[in-house]
């Protein structure tokens, strides 16, 4: 029978060891909060608000009067 060696297990072994503080972890004994945000990509502009990146969408998609 053989048996499962994890790829990175001699890493795995470390980490769990107590080898190593996670990043998070020490971020938030530092009173760093992880905080997801969501973003819109409009004609290769990026936009944190909804609003503004579908009047983007709008301006883009509107018939050019004059060309």
């Amino acid at each position: 029978m053989s048996q499962f060696t994890h790829p990175n297990a001699a890493s795995h072994n470390w980490e769990n060891e107590g080898g190593s503080v996670g990043p998070e972890s020490y971020a938030g004994s530092l009173g760093v909060v992880r905080v997801l945000t969501e973003t819109f990509k409009v004609g290769g502009y990026t936009y944190t608000n909804l609003a503004d990146a579908v009047a983007q969408a709008r301006r883009i998609q509107a018939p050019r009067i004059g060309r």
